[in-house]
């Protein structure tokens, strides 16, 4: 009897001793890796003392369609063996309609193996399948409660919390959404700390951890820690600005722009606005308010693609984007894409409450090599609200969107407000005031 006390009290010493820390640590692979890596993975993990490790999506998914339980029990194994919480992506098969459907699943084990949370969703989201699609969380023995997410929840979601676990594919057919770049700006924005596959990110702390197989990061359980500001260095997305102007319907960017530039290169950059529903794959349709600075080479303003330049002659000695915003469901991210890194001080992003919007800033000084520069800004309302009706006919598929404005209207507004800023060898300022 005596024994069988000590053992409780112990055990309930070592649960306070980990709720009462101010940290935790989390881990993640410093690479993608097939299925057969994890072990080894979690061993390396276990002996950095990780707390919670999110493991990354496996090379090679097709076996685990198949696998699914012998995966679980592969994975249960490990968690419980080397005494830490285990995140994991799988995909399994389930039947749906009298035909069997591909299910992305979330899980999470504890120390001791056991599933306590699963989070799942169909590939196919057409489908109609029974199914929870809303965000799991879970609360660990080192008193944190995270929210399990898959990385387009970032985006769809209006978010409340301080740490969230993220993990699955990312396939984004917004441009400014690429995983590393948004991934950053979101925990930014919200200060939370991120757990990913892509990497950990501490709130505004930004990406964060060291390691070689697997990357170690010592995470506050606030999330609040020293301000990184949110750069990513990337090759760019081909965008199309047919639908962008300065101003779109009500929604306007106020641009400031103060360039140099040395050398010979014809470099075009394009002044953006953009109100309105965009596709965001599954089908979905999302609300979003963009404002943005682009560089096109070519001088096209239907695609803007730099392709395989990696250095531009252009030095931003000033930019800065100012727009309003609604004050309730609704959010607002930085984006920075740059081939080569800054330093936080050339960096500024704010919002404050105004006249019943919510204005939102963002600054940027001495710059270069600067591909892609906004505010990428979500209106939860307006979400599934102008859908797409998509139509088959001989030429294949076509899309009508209903409450937009006619092509012949698009082209002579796009025409009228486009603005570019031809850089050769000299410095321009451009002052695009807000139109009311």
């Amino acid at each position: 009897m005596g024994s069988l006390l000590n053992t409780v009290i112990v055990f309930l010493l070592v649960g306070l001793t980990q709720s009462s820390r101010d940290t935790y640590r989390a881990g993640v692979a410093s690479s993608q890796l097939g299925f057969d890596a994890y072990a080894h993975l979690v061993q390396n993990a276990a002996k950095a003392n990780v707390d919670i490790l999110v493991l990354p999506v496996p090379e090679d998914t097709s076996a685990l369609k198949v696998n699914f339980d012998e995966a679980v029990k592969i994975i249960s194994s490990l968690a419980n063996d080397n005494k830490m919480y285990v995140v994991s992506h799988l995909l399994e098969k389930m039947r749906c309609q009298g035909k069997m459907e591909t299910v992305r699943s979330n899980l999470v084990f504890d120390r001791q193996g056991s599933v306590i949370s699963v989070y799942r969703k169909l590939l196919n989201p057409s489908t109609v399948c029974n199914l929870t699609t809303t965000e799991a969380t879970f609360l660990t023995d080192f008193g944190v409660t995270f929210g399990v997410l898959m990385p387009e929840d970032l985006v769809l979601s209006h978010l409340q919390g301080k740490n969230f676990v993220v993990t699955g594919e990312w396939h984004s057919e917004i441009p400014v959404l690429s995983a590393p770049q948004f991934f950053k700006s979101w925990a930014f924005a919200t200060n939370a700390n991120l757990v990913s596959s892509s990497g950990v990110f501490a709130g505004k702390a930004g990406e964060t951890g060291h390691g070689t197989d697997i990357v170690v990061a010592e995470l506050k359980k606030n999330g609040e820690g020293t301000t990184k500001a949110p750069f990513a260095t990337s090759s760019p997305y081909v965008q199309d600005l047919s639908q962008f102007t300065v101003c779109h319907d009500q929604f306007c960017c106020h641009f400031h722009v103060k360039t140099s530039a040395s050398g010979n290169q014809d470099l075009n950059f394009g002044l953006a606005a953009f109100e309105g529903v965009r596709h965001y794959g599954g089908g979905q349709n999302i609300g979003t308010q963009e404002c943005a600075l682009l560089p096109c080479a070519g001088g096209s303003k239907n695609s803007c693609d730099i392709g395989s330049i990696n250095n531009t002659n252009v030095i931003f000695n000033e930019i800065s984007i100012t727009a309003n915003f609604k004050p309730t469901e609704s959010a607002q991210f930085p984006i920075i894409l740059a081939t080569n890194t800054l330093s936080n001080s050339q960096f500024h992003f704010d919002s404050k409450s105004e006249n019943n919007t919510n204005q939102v800033t963002i600054k940027l000084y001495d710059a270069q090599n600067l591909l892609n520069f906004g505010i990428f800004g979500r209106d939860f309302s307006k979400d599934y609200v102008n859908h797409k009706t998509v139509i088959y006919d001989n030429d294949g598929l076509t899309y009508k969107i209903y409450e937009y404005i006619n092509s012949d209207e698009v082209l002579e507004f796009c025409d009228y407000l486009w603005i570019r800023l031809r850089v050769l060898i000299f410095v321009v300022s451009i002052y695009v005031l807000e139109m009311m």
